[in-house]
C-alpha cells in the first residue's frame, strides 16, 4: 500500500542550524540508546585525520537502503537528513515494516572537512558568514568523486580513506537503493538518478511541491545530463565523462559513488536541495533570448572570475609557503572554472542548441552561477590567506593577497546580495524533501519488485 510521505515530512520539527560533527555523532549514540532493539551501531572506517566514521542500521527486511550526509563538506543537510528520517523510521513501525528495507545511515562521510566549515554551521542565515567560513575541497580530496575508475580513458585508483570505507559497506550491502545527500546554494530542488525509470522520477519531482519548493527545471550543472522529467535528471557515468579523454591519462577526480554502485542494480538517487530558494527555478516560459546568448554570458564571467583569482596567486609568489586544504582547494576551483567554461564552449558549437529559445530557469540558473561561485572562490581565498597569516607568514605579498581578496569577496558579496534576492529556505523544508525523496526511492523499488498489482 503507498506510505504516506506528506504526512511522514510534515511530522519534522522545526531547524534552526546544522549540526557539528560532535552533535552529528551524539545524535546517533541518543537514537540507539533510545531503540536498543532496533538500532545498530557500528565503525566502518576512519577519516584521514583518525576521525571515527560511524554508521546506524535500522530494522530488518528483504532490501538493503544506504543513506549518507556529507560527501560534500558545505553540504550539511544531509546529516540532519540522516537525523529526521531515522527518527521517523525509529518511531512508526508500520511505516518501517511497509517498506520491507533494512536502513543505513552514515551522517557525514568526511567530518574532517566538515569541522572546516563549523563556523557557518551554527550561522546559516547568512551569505557572508557562509562564503567567509566556506571550505570544499579540492576535486581528488572529496569522498563523492574518488571511486575508483580503472579501466579505459580516465583512469583513477587515489581512494581517500573515507571513500574506501563507503566502497566497503557498498559492496556488504549491496543497496537496493543508496541515496547520496546534496545540497546546492541556490534556487529550486532537482535529482540526479540512476535510472531513467519515468515512475520513478513522477514520485521523486512530487516531493518538493509537498514543502511548497521550487522544482529548478535547467539542466545547467552538466551539459551531458539527460532530463527525465522537470527536475529529474539521468546522471551521465564515469564512462560518458572520460570518453574525450585521451587513452592512458589519469583523471583529476575518479568515480562516484553512483558508478560504484552500479553493478549491484542499485537504484542511486542524488537529492539537490537549496539554501536560498527562488521561483525562477521552476519557470519555463521563453526569456525572450538564446541558449547561446546566456551560455555566452557565463563563459565571459567564468573566465574574468578566474583571470582575478589568478592575479591573486601570481602577486604573492613565493611568499606563499603553505600547503594548506585552503590552497588547494583554491587551485582546483581555478581549474574547475576552466573546465567549465570549456565544456559550455563545446556545447555552443552546436548551432541548433545556441540558436533556441532559452528559457526563464535557464537564464535564472546561468546568471545565478556565477556570483555563488565568486562567494565560493572569493571566501576560499580568503581562508588561503589567512592560513599563511595565522601560521605567522605576514609577508608583502601576503599581505597584499589578503587585502585584495577581501575588496574582491565584499565586492562579489554585494553584487550577489543585489542579483540573487531569492529567500533563505527554511532548514526544515529541505530537511524534508530529502527524506520525502529517500522514502519515494524505496518505495518505488518495493513497487517495482513486487510487480503488477
Amino acid at each position: 500500500m503507498p506510505i504516506d510521505i506528506p504526512a511522514t515530512i510534515a511530522a519534522i520539527p522545526s531547524i534552526d542550524r546544522f549540526p557539528s560533527v560532535d552533535e552529528m555523532q551524539a545524535e546517533l549514540d541518543r537514537l540507539a540508546a533510545g531503540y536498543p532493539e532496533l538500532v545498530e551501531i557500528r565503525r566502518i572506517g576512519t577519516s584521514r585525520q583518525g576521525e571515527p566514521i560511524r554508521m546506524l542500521s535500522i530494522g530488518s527486511g528483504e532490501r538493503n537502503v544506504l543513506v549518507f550526509g556529507g560527501p560534500h563538506p558545505n553540504e550539511p543537510v544531509g546529516a540532519l537528513t540522516v537525523r529526521e528520517l531515522g527518527r521517523a523510521l525509529c518511531a512508526d513501525d508500520a511505516l518501517r515494516k511497509d517498506l520491507g528495507c533494512r536502513w543505513h545511515f552514515v551522517p557525514c562521510v568526511d567530518p574532517d572537512g566538515a569541522r572546516l566549515n563549523e563556523g557557518w554551521y551554527a550561522r546559516p542565515d547568512s551569505r557572508e558568514r557562509y562564503g567567509r567560513e566556506f571550505y570544499r575541497p579540492a576535486g581528488d580530496e572529496q569522498v563523492e568523486w574518488t571511486f575508483p575508475h580503472l579501466s579505459g580513458p580516465g583512469y583513477f585508483d587515489r581512494m581517500l580513506p573515507e571513500t574506501v570505507a563507503l566502497t566497503r559497506v557498498i559492496d556488504e550491502l549491496k543497496p537496493a537503493v543508496m541515496c547520496s545527500l546534496h545540497n546546492g546554494e541556490y534556487g529550486g530542488v532537482f535529482h540526479y538518478v540512476s535510472t531513467a525509470d519515468p515512475d520513478l522520477a513522477a514520485r521523486l519531482a512530487a516531493v518538493p511541491g509537498y514543502e511548497d519548493l521550487p522544482l529548478h527545471k535547467a539542466v545547467w550543472e552538466i551539459p551531458a545530463s539527460n532530463l527525465i522529467t522537470p527536475g529529474v535528471i539521468l546522471a551521465p557515468g564515469i564512462a560518458e565523462t572520460t570518453a574525450a579523454m585521451p587513452a592512458g591519462v589519469e583523471a583529476a577526480t575518479g568515480a562516484s559513488s553512483m558508478d560504484y554502485a552500479a553493478p549491484y542494480g542499485t537504484v542511486s538517487v542524488i537529492t539537490e536541495v537549496p539554501y536560498w530558494e527562488d521561483e525562477s527555478a521552476a519557470d519555463t516560459s521563453p526569456c525572450g533570448r538564446t541558449f547561446g546568448e546566456i551560455v555566452g554570458e557565463i563563459i565571459t564571467a567564468c573566465e574574468e572570475t578566474a583571470q582575478q583569482l589568478t592575479g591573486l596567486i601570481e602577486d604573492a609568489g613565493n611568499d606563499l609557503t603553505l600547503d594548506t586544504p585552503f590552497r588547494r582547494a583554491f587551485q582546483d576551483g581555478l581549474r574547475g572554472l576552466a573546465e567549465m567554461s570549456s565544456s559550455w564552449r563545446a556545447l555552443l558549437s552546436d548551432a541548433d542548441a545556441a540558436g533556441r529559445s532559452a528559457t526563464v530557469s535557464e537564464e535564472f540558473s546561468f546568471r545565478m552561477l556565477p556570483h555563488m561561485l565568486r562567494v565560493r572562490y572569493g571566501g576560499t581565498a580568503l581562508r588561503l590567506f589567512g592560513a599563511e597569516t595565522g601560521a605567522g607568514n605576514v609577508r608583502a605579498g601576503v599581505r597584499r593577497g589578503l587585502a585584495e581578496a577581501e575588496r574582491l569577496f565584499t565586492g562579489w558579496l554585494t553584487e550577489a546580495d543585489t542579483a540573487l534576492p531569492g529567500k533563505r529556505v527554511d532548514i526544515r523544508r529541505v530537511v524534508a524533501v530529502q527524506v520525502g525523496s529517500a522514502l519515494a526511492a524505496a518505495e518505488f523499488v518495493r513497487d517495482r519488485d513486487a510487480g503488477p498489482a
